[in-house]
């Protein structure tokens, strides 16, 4: 099983939260879920996913 990782999309590309199983855009925020029930909640938007690579880019506001 192949989960995400979450980046910032910038120059140095920050790692945000690994594992990523679930992820949901409420607003001006992305809700990010781990496999093991760990959350975060971003503000910002969801820039790029890639599925080849298992890697989302999300630009912080």
């Amino acid at each position: 099983m192949c989960l995400a990782s979450a980046y910032f999309k910038n120059e140095n590309g920050q790692l945000i939260l690994k594992d990523i199983a679930h992820l949901k855009l409420n607003g001006d925020h992305v809700e990010l879920e781990t496999l093991f029930g760990e959350g975060k909640s971003v503000n910002g938007k969801l820039i790029e996913v890639d599925f080849f690579s298992s890697k989302i880019f999300l630009e912080q506001k």
